[in-house]
């Protein structure tokens, strides 16, 4: 309370030092003190430190006031910057995305519209008589003796696709029907190309302009596809010479696709399947983890996932004309009657291991669907698009119902032997079969099984398929995968969740964060406080797997449209509203847990049409021969300048120039110029500053710290590295004259190697396809021949048969 130390009295400056001579530890924090207090001073923090001094209250108290008030200073700096965040209201949003949903909606049918109006502005006219059109509307006049279609589409094929522009046909029937060369098509796709051999499918390639192949090779190959090759051994010996990877040695479509080369993708999204345990196993097995699953709020319920029905009681007879599970058969033929009376709103299939099995469940069934008449609309009329079916698992692909049952049959014997014998699953490729199998349905699948996994003995079949059943059953009785257990562990993706998760908690809800199994996760669910496996609301705020999607129509339509077909209520947070007033948010919040259905039998919502699994062949990059794939192409992002461009020296503009070539070398010239303009925001490189960036490129020459060829920069002793540039940002970079020869030939003999040949025909698409150029043009066509015929020069290319090989 005094200016200076003399005017303080000497019995309190005694007082105090010997306070502090009893007390060391406080003598120091005291000096401390001083110190932060000075530096706090100097900071211009005066008015916090008289605050702190003048604090009444526990200091733990004084650092919560202080952080309040800092981050509220900086939460006005930011409103101030971006005043759009100030004036954001929740619920005015709401109603523009609601707005959204519908306008979307409609444009995507009239995208439908529009569509048919271009189709029916393009048909012949119904009333002419002459020429093809003639032909076509005379035969729609006959009664009888109708022209054969083959030759119905070979004199009049034009007007026909015209009428009908889209074909769908098997790749026998278009051999059967369209005369080659009479009929040709913008588009071939093959959909379930697995199981499509090539010779049946080249008849439809060969009439298309573009080809798209859709299939998954972890699924079904064509029926014959195990039996024996002949002819081989009769081959003279020069033409054993002439043997290449051709299209009769290929499995299918699909594989001679993939050998070939062809743009790949996967398509990652499962829609089929209602809830995870549906799928888990084959995302597990066989699509190493990466398909996108979308969680279900059933998480235990009767009508959902995976089930398992032990009949202990089966016996497995082998050998004689029956190979069969009478008593598994029984019981599988009763769960049928009972599902027809119990849910005939939902479609059944059911699967069989074998022939056999699946025909002694139709027997048992027969009899039982005589003693029910009253059951017998379920099977003749309740699913007209979805019939029940009775299927061994060899035709079953590309069938999907709402439950399926599976009759696993195979078991131990009258005699208690245990033959470990499971038909097609033990042979090669069995587990692609079985992965048909267990993918089948929507909601609920059963499978009925005699045996348990544990009495599985690996060590008396190495197969795959039977290993894969193995974790199937274990899975379905235990439900034990380590992928499939919806409660993640994952943490919520910010403090934003935090705050609404630790609020509802407050008010006795459990709540668990990032619900799902695979790609695809539920911020916050609400556990159904009546029903522990179900939940009641899911929470979604705006948060990383909000601002991550690509285009506001998955953001605002289609990922909630999903999650509701897929069962959940969702309720929206915004971030904002939260933070203006949590209360307010939390009581509709709140309300909306209320107002969501309650729990016992699932709500029927309308759904979607079920999408076949989304699986494709093996994407570029994958083990097992895939093509070869090159990195993406870096481009440099050069600091923000620290001083006008006017004023640089030439060694410090060198310095500039030096940073692109290292990120982008070998790079063109007009790169490295158009990297510095947009650095220093340049509308355009005039003269005076072209000059400049020359003359700091000839200086790094002269150092010989860059390799100047022709209009190509690159530093020296480094190999040029081919770069993909599909995902550049600077257009020009995409240009055939922007291309480095460097990098061109490093191309050019890669692919040569990892080929073993390319046909000169081929050359430019496949450089052009591989360096991300999108299409071939004839510029890119122009620089690429000249390479090869610069390697060819050089001998480092050799070409023979019209392939380019190494030399």
């Amino acid at each position: 309370g005094v200016a200076t130390l003399s005017e303080t009295p000497m019995v309190e400056i005694r007082a105090i030092l010997a306070r502090w001579a009893a007390n060391h530890a406080a003598l120091d924090e005291w000096i401390q003190y001083h110190a932060m207090r000075g530096r706090a001073l100097e900071g211009g923090l005066q008015t916090i430190v008289e605050t702190l001094e003048d604090w009444q209250w526990p200091p733990a108290e004084a650092l919560a006031l202080y952080q309040l008030a800092y981050f509220r200073t900086l939460l006005d700096f930011i409103m101030r910057q971006h005043p759009e965040l100030r004036a954001f209201d929740g619920a005015g949003h709401a109603q523009l995305i609601d707005q959204f949903r519908e306008k979307d909606a409609q444009r995507i049918e009239i995208a439908r519209l529009e569509v048919l109006a271009a189709h029916a502005a393009s048909r012949p006219s119904p009333h002419g008589g002459h020429g093809a059109v003639g032909i076509v509307l005379g035969e729609i006049a006959k009664k009888r003796r109708h022209m054969p279609i083959r030759r119905l589409i070979s004199m009049a094929g034009e007007a026909v696709q015209a009428i009908k522009p889209v074909f769908m046909m098997s790749p026998l029937s278009v051999a059967q029907f369209l005369e080659p060369g009479r009929v040709t098509f913008d588009l071939v796709v093959f959909d379930e190309a697995s199981q499509v051999k090539p010779v049946d499918a080249l008849g439809a390639v060969a009439r298309g302009r573009q080809l798209v192949v859709v299939g998954d090779d972890k699924q079904l190959p064509p029926t014959n596809f195990f039996s024996r090759i002949e002819g081989v051994d009769g081959l003279e010996e020069d033409e054993l010479e002439d043997l290449t990877a051709s299209a009769g040695d290929m499995e299918s479509v699909l594989s001679l696709a993939a050998a070939r080369g062809l743009h790949s993708t996967m398509l990652r999204w499962h829609y089929r399947s209602r809830h995870g345990s549906l799928i888990a196993v084959s995302n597990h097995e066989f699509y190493e983890k990466s398909l996108y699953i979308v969680p279900s709020p059933q998480e235990q319920h009767a009508n959902y996932g995976l089930k398992f029905c032990h009949v202990p009681e089966g016996v497995y007879r082998r050998g004689g004309r029956r190979q069969d599970n009478p008593i598994e058969a029984t019981r599988v033929a009763e769960a049928v009657m009972e599902h027809a009376l119990n849910h005939p709103g939902q479609s059944l299939g059911v699967a069989a291991f074998s022939m056999s099995q699946r025909d002694a469940i139709l027997n048992e069934l027969e009899r039982l669907r005589r003693q029910h008449p009253e059951r017998e609309r379920f099977f003749s009329a309740a699913h007209p698009h979805e019939p029940f079916f009775v299927k061994n698992l060899e035709n079953v692909q590309g069938d999907e119902r709402d439950v399926i049952y599976i009759s696993v049959g195979y078991g131990k014997d009258a005699n208690g032997y245990f033959a470990m014998n499971f038909g097609p699953i033990n042979r090669e490729g069995g587990e692609r079969r079985l992965n048909v199998l267990i993918t089948r349905s929507k909601l609920r699948c059963v499978v009925f099984s005699s045996i348990r996994a544990d009495e599985i003995d690996l060590e008396r079949s190495k197969a795959r398929g039977t290993r894969a059943l193995k974790t199937f059953l274990k899975y379905a009785e235990t439900g034990i995968l380590g992928t499939a257990d919806p409660h993640t562990g994952r943490e919520p993706d910010s403090p934003f969740e935090v705050a609404v998760m630790e609020a509802l908690q407050g008010e006795g809800y459990t709540v668990r964060p990032q619900v799902g199994v695979a790609g695809f996760f539920i911020d916050l669910a609400v556990v159904d406080p009546a029903s522990p496996g179900r939940y009641l609301l899911g929470v979604e705020c705006d948060g990383a797997a909000y601002h991550s999607s690509r285009s506001a129509r998955e953001r605002d339509r289609q990922r909630q449209a999903v999650l509701e077909a897929h069962g959940w209520t969702l309720h929206r947070i915004w971030s904002t509203d939260w933070f203006k007033a949590p209360e307010r948010e939390l009581r509709k919040l709140l309300k909306a847990i209320a107002e969501a259905p309650a729990s016992g039998a699932p709500k029927n919502r309308p759904r979607r049409p079920a999408t076949p699994l989304s699986v494709e062949w093996k994407p570029a990059g994958a083990d097992s021969g895939a093509p070869m794939s090159l990195p993406d192409y870096v481009e440099c992002a050069l600091p923000m300048p620290s001083a006008p461009f006017a004023a640089l020296t030439t060694g410090e503009l060198g310095e500039v120039v030096y940073q692109v070539v290292e990120v982008e070398g070998p790079v063109h010239v007009e790169e490295v110029i158009l990297r510095i303009r947009d650095s220093w925001q340049m509308g355009r490189a005039g003269p005076r500053i072209r000059e400049a960036i020359m003359a700091a490129v000839a200086a790094l020459r002269d150092e010989r710290l860059v390799a100047i060829d022709g209009e190509f920069i690159s530093l020296p002793q480094r190999s040029p590295s081919p770069r993909n540039r599909a995902k550049v940002t600077t257009a020009s970079l995409k240009r055939a004259e922007r291309l480095p020869p460097a990098e061109i030939a490093a191309v050019l003999q890669r692919a040569v190697s990892d080929f073993h040949g390319i046909e000169r025909a081929e050359v430019a698409g496949t450089v052009a396809r591989l360096m991300g150029m999108g299409r071939t043009t004839q510029e890119c066509e122009a620089v690429v021949q000249h390479e090869v015929e610069t390697l060819l020069a050089t001998g480092d290319l050799v070409e023979r048969d019209g392939f380019l090989r190494q030399g």
